[in-house]
């Protein structure tokens, strides 16, 4: 087992146990809404065509992930450390594997950080026109307004996460309802042509189901931060999983009942289609606002789960030792101004776009090491203390760890280049760590 490194800087390197149950279930819902679920039961309604079919599908998806939320669960309860899917790998295959999953995880967020802050700009300028021009500016101002919230304290950004987040599924339960008091679209349509075979409809469905019910795990980046980690944190992951696979069922039910199963299968953007049948010309303000909120609070999320990567990594030694320190009102500053300063970089630099590609395979694939780090630990390290088990151990862990495996190979089938760009820079680690690892030598030395 590596040792833990809590001397690596001088200063405070632990976080404040300030974080409560509701702050853990608003990072979970916070970190999965986004834009997709406003786009995504269009294409999913053309792949399954019938109606309970699709219900069930979204309903499966949340069991999905529930499935993983209980394998994390004890590794997240045995190991409570900031840092997310790199402790797992860390502790259980050393500080090589460690510092990959480490580096992927925080190239992926501080991508998706940005992501989200430009998406919720391009919404923001279907509102007000005059954002256009200043985009880019508009997303780094975004960025830096919730880092500097951020830099005050965990307990005030905690605050403007359960805010934000609650806004966030306020503004979806709001169009679901308004979706059912709508009257059906009067002008019955026949159903889109499928675009591929049954079982490969089946397949995408499923792909893009999983994708969308992604961030259930977030409250596992701030285990350290959690009052009491072996309770508050199965039931933040259930209980947000719980809320956004409410929410999303409901979402699809709304739409089927406002534009009818051939109208969802024949739209791009099933939120606005059914927010123009619903609000008419207020439609496009309407989505586009609720767009702005869910991608903001998905940005405030990720941006402080991405700087407890750096935090995490730094403080055990494997990067710069000077991000592993903690201010006294418990955010970790400088871990904080990398992970702004990287996401800003990739706003200015366009580049996003790229990251965003291989993100879902660095996604999936940190689910696998999580997986494949239970099963290593359960035979290594069976003296730990493990508040949460998972139930009929090995089976939910192989329920999950098979079909994550196959679902990068079919990434590197059907996505080979943002497949083989994420290898590459995955591959990328292993030289940078020994970098690293000569630098932290000759530090010594001096």
């Amino acid at each position: 087992m590596p040792a833990h490194r809590s001397d690596v800087v001088a200063g405070r390197t632990s976080l404040l146990p300030v974080l409560g149950l509701l702050f853990g279930i608003a990072v979970s819902i916070g970190g999965t809404l986004g834009v997709g679920i406003l786009r995504q039961p269009g294409p999913v309604a053309l792949y399954l065509r019938e109606p309970w079919l699709i219900l069930l599908l979204w309903a499966v998806g949340a069991i999905y992930a529930a499935v993983g939320a209980v394998n994390v669960s004890e590794l997240a309860t045995m190991i409570p450390r900031a840092g997310g899917f790199y402790v797992f790998a860390r502790e259980a295959l050393g500080d090589d594997a460690g510092f990959a999953v480490g580096w992927s995880d925080f190239l992926a967020n501080s991508a998706a950080v940005a992501y989200g802050a430009m998406v919720a700009v391009e919404f923001a300028g279907r509102i007000v026109p005059g954002i256009r021009p200043w985009s880019t500016l508009a997303a780094v101002l975004a960025i830096l307004a919730f880092a500097v919230t951020q830099w005050f304290g965990v307990r005030l950004s905690g605050r403007v996460q359960q805010v934000a987040s609650a806004a966030a599924a306020i503004a979806l339960f709001g169009l679901v309802a308004a979706c059912f008091r709508a009257h059906p679209a009067a002008v019955a349509k026949a159903m889109p042509a499928p675009v591929t075979s049954v079982m490969g409809g089946l397949v995408l469905a499923i792909q893009s189901i999983i994708v969308a019910y992604d961030g259930w795990y977030e409250p596992i980046y701030f285990a350290e931060e959690a009052r009491h980690p072996a309770r508050q944190l199965p039931r933040a992951m259930f209980g947000g999983l719980a809320l956004v696979g409410c929410i999303y069922l409901l979402l699809n039910a709304a739409f089927l009942h406002a534009l009818g199963p051939a109208g969802l299968a024949a739209s791009q953007f099933a939120a606005a289609d059914a927010a123009a049948l619903v609000f008419r010309s207020a439609g496009n303000t309407v989505v586009s606002s609720i767009a702005v909120v869910t991608m903001l609070t998905l940005t405030s999320t990720l941006l402080m789960s991405t700087t407890r990567v750096m935090f995490g990594v730094s403080r055990d030694g494997l990067f710069w030792r000077r991000a592993g320190a903690v201010a006294e009102n418990g955010t970790p500053r400088v871990a904080l101004a990398l992970t702004t300063f990287a996401s800003i970089a990739l706003v200015a630099s366009g580049s996003v776009d790229r990251l965003i590609g291989m993100a879902g395979f660095f996604f999936v694939a940190n689910y696998s090491w999580a997986y494949l780090s239970l099963i290593v630990l359960r035979r290594t390290r069976p003296d730990l203390a493990r508040p949460f088990r998972v139930p009929a151990y090995p089976l939910p862990t192989l329920l999950v760890l098979l079909p994550s495996l196959a679902f990068l190979a079919a990434a590197v089938s059907s996505d080979r280049e943002n497949s083989l760009w994420a290898l590459a820079l995955l591959a990328a680690s292993f030289p940078i760590r020994l970098l690293l690892r000569a630098a932290s030598r000759l530090n010594y030395k001096l």
